[in-house]
């Protein structure tokens, strides 16, 4: 009898768990802190550095929601000279599963106009909301340098 009295609290307890961790939702924000950018200067025709870097992001999966001007985020700096140009892409949202939860990725796209190309600049962050607290990281060096190797390989190929 106690054995089907554990197994009743047993089987409870998951029903609760399972019922708990679909009524979440989530809101991630589009813009990323600058907590750990991956950077890499290209040189050559700033226009052609950003249209690669597009199509190396959508070769990816990773789909351009917004394209805007970064000062509308962020403001420079004295030494930086913001031009016109510059431009800032933001990707949509990835939901990855896992057995009792989610994580979203996204990515942030930085193109800076320099006298010989351009910088381009990958933030990446990750929100894993779990049952009471979210977890964000901004690092994948994988991610971020195997997109950057693809942008400087596409640029050869031009």
């Amino acid at each position: 009898m106690a054995k089907f009295a554990n197994m009743r609290v047993l089987v409870g307890s998951l029903a609760l768990l399972i019922c708990l961790t679909g009524c979440m939702s989530v809101s991630v924000p589009n813009y990323i802190k600058g907590d750990h950018p991956y950077s890499r200067e290209f040189y050559g025709d700033y226009h052609k550095i950003v249209e690669v870097t597009k199509e190396v992001l959508e070769r990816n999966g990773w789909d351009i929601t917004q394209e805007t001007h970064p000062s509308v985020y962020e403001r420079a700096s004295v030494e930086d000279k913001e031009t016109a140009e510059d431009v800032l892409l933001f990707t949509e949202v990835k939901q990855h599963y896992r057995l009792l939860f989610s994580s979203y990725t996204h990515l942030n796209v930085f193109c800076h106009v320099t006298p010989d190309g351009a910088d381009v600049e990958i933030r990446y962050g990750k929100l894993t909301p779990l049952w009471i607290k979210q977890f964000q990281r901004t690092r994948n060096d994988r991610l971020a340098n195997r997109l950057l190797d693809q942008i400087e390989q596409g640029l050869q190929e031009l």
